[in-house]
C-alpha cells in the first residue's frame, strides 16, 4: 500500500472520530436547545422546541442595536456585579402567557402590545431555570461560567435603558429561534452575557472595590448611571412654510409666564417635573419646583396661622352706641344676628319713619305753610268732556 493511500486512510479515519466526538461533546447551543424543551414542559407542561442556535460575539457599544423596544426586555443579575440581559419577542410573550392562562397555544393575531411587568413575572421562572439547568451539563468550564449565577433581576423600560446598564467591554450573543406548540407560533429568545473574566479584568486595570470588600450592588450601577434631562421653556405652532422661512436673526415670541413653568422631561417626552429658569454664577440654570407642604398636609388650625405666608387679618367693630339710643323691640324669640328694626306705628301696623313729621310738627321753617294750598271752587269747568257710555263695561268683557 502506497504512503498516499495510508495517510488517505489515517485521515478519514481521523475525520470520523472527530465528528463522532463532536456529537457527543455538550456544546453551549446543544445544551440550550435540550434544556428549553425539559424546562418548558416541566413549568408550563408546553411544547418548545429550539430549531436554530446561533452563538457570536458582539462589542458592548453595539449591543443597543441588537435588542427591540417592542420585545419584553429583561435585565439580569450575575455574580461579581455582573449583568446581562434577556430578550423574549412578544409572540413568544404571547404563547407563554396563553398556557399559562388558557391551557392553549393559538396563532398570532397580530396585535401589537406593550410589554408589563406581569409579562416579566411569567417568563422570569423559565429564564431562571433554563440557566440554572443548562450549567451542570456544559463540559467547557468557559461556556458554564458563562451562564453560571445569573438570574432575573428586573423589566427594562425601553432597549436604550436596557443597554445603559449593560456596561461590558464585549457580550456572548446568544439567539435562540423557538417553535411553540408544534408551528402554533415561532419567536426568538436572545440571551446577552459578558464573559466570565469582565470583573477581574477592570479590577487589573486599577479599578477597586468597596471599602467593605463587596462588589457593587445592581441598585448602585443603575443609581450611578446618567441621566438626560430636556428643559422645554415653551411650545410654539407655527405654519410650515413659516418655519421654512426662519433665518438667523429672527425672533419668536414667547408665551406668557413661560420662565416660571419650564417642564422638565425624558428623552422619551415624559414629564417629570417643572421648574423655574434663573441664573447661578453667571450661567442659565432651572431650579425644580416642589410641592408646597399645605398641599399633603394642610394647616387650619388657629395655632397654625404663623405657618401660613398669608396677610394678618384683624376683625374690626363698628362705633360704640349708647344704651339710651338702642331701640325699644322685644328680644324674645328673636335671633340676635338680625338687625335692629326701626319703632312701628302701632294704628296701622306699618313701620314707618316720624322724624320729619316731628320736625315738621316742630315747626320747621323750610317747609309750606298748609293754609297756602289752592281752593278747590278755582278748578276748570268739565263739562264739555264727551260722553263714556258707550265704552264697553270691563267687567263683561
Amino acid at each position: 500500500m502506497s504512503e498516499t493511500a495510508k495517510n488517505s486512510i489515517l485521515g478519514r479515519m481521523a475525520t470520523a472520530g472527530r465528528e463522532e466526538r463532536q456529537a457527543r461533546v455538550m456544546t453551549l447551543a446543544k445544551a440550550l436547545r435540550l434544556t428549553l424543551a425539559r424546562v418548558a414542559d416541566a413549568l408550563m407542561e408546553l411544547p418548545i422546541a429550539v430549531i436554530g442556535a446561533v452563538v457570536d460575539k458582539v462589542d458592548g457599544e453595539a449591543v443597543e442595536a441588537q435588542l427591540n423596544d417592542d420585545a419584553l426586555l429583561m435585565l439580569l443579575d450575575g455574580p461579581d456585579g455582573r449583568a446581562g440581559a434577556a430578550v423574549f419577542d412578544p409572540i413568544v410573550v404571547g404563547g407563554l402567557i396563553q398556557q399559562q392562562t388558557m391551557g392553549v397555544v393559538l396563532a398570532d393575531g397580530g396585535v401589537a402590545r406593550a410589554m408589563t411587568r406581569t409579562d416579566a413575572a411569567i417568563c422570569a421562572p423559565l429564564i431562571d431555570m433554563l440557566l440554572e439547568k443548562t450549567c451542570p451539563v456544559l463540559e467547557d468550564p468557559e461556556d458554564a461560567a458563562l451562564l453560571d449565577g445569573f438570574r432575573f433581576g428586573a423589566k427594562a423600560e425601553d432597549a436604550r435603558t436596557l443597554a445603559m446598564a449593560l456596561d461590558a467591554q464585549d457580550y456572548t450573543l446568544i439567539r435562540l429561534t423557538v417553535d411553540i406548540a408544534r408551528g402554533a407560533r415561532q419567536g426568538e429568545i436572545t440571551l446577552v452575557l459578558p464573559p466570565s473574566d469582565t470583573r477581574d479584568a477592570d479590577l487589573d486595570e486599577g479599578e477597586t472595590e468597596d471599602e467593605s470588600g463587596d462588589a457593587p450592588t445592581m441598585t448602585d450601577t443603575v443609581m450611578g448611571l446618567n441621566t438626560d434631562l430636556n428643559m422645554i421653556v415653551c411650545s410654539l405652532h407655527l405654519p410650515l412654510n413659516a418655519l421654512q422661512a426662519l433665518a438667523v436673526g429672527d425672533e419668536l415670541p414667547l408665551t406668557p409666564a413661560a420662565f416660571p413653568n419650564v417642564q422638565i422631561t425624558t428623552n422619551t417626552g415624559r414629564v417629570v417635573g417643572r421648574g423655574v429658569v434663573g441664573h447661578v454664577d453667571g450661567v442659565r440654570a432651572v431650579k425644580p419646583q416642589r410641592a408646597p407642604s399645605h398641599a399633603t398636609q394642610p394647616l387650619r388650625r388657629e395655632s397654625d396661622e404663623p405657618l401660613v405666608e398669608m396677610p394678618q387679618v384683624e376683625e374690626i367693630s363698628g362705633p360704640a352706641r349708647r344704651e339710651e339710643d338702642a331701640p325699644n323691640v322685644p328680644t324674645t324669640g328673636v335671633d340676635a344676628s338680625l338687625p335692629a328694626l326701626p319703632p312701628a306705628d302701632a294704628s296701622d301696623g306699618i313701620a314707618v319713619d316720624t322724624g320729619p313729621l316731628e320736625d315738621a310738627k316742630a315747626g320747621d321753617a323750610n317747609l309750606p305753610a298748609l293754609d297756602d294750598l289752592p281752593d278747590l271752587d278755582a278748578l276748570p269747568d268739565l263739562s264739555d268732556l264727551p260722553d263714556l257710555s258707550e265704552l264697553p263695561d270691563l267687567a263683561a268683557v
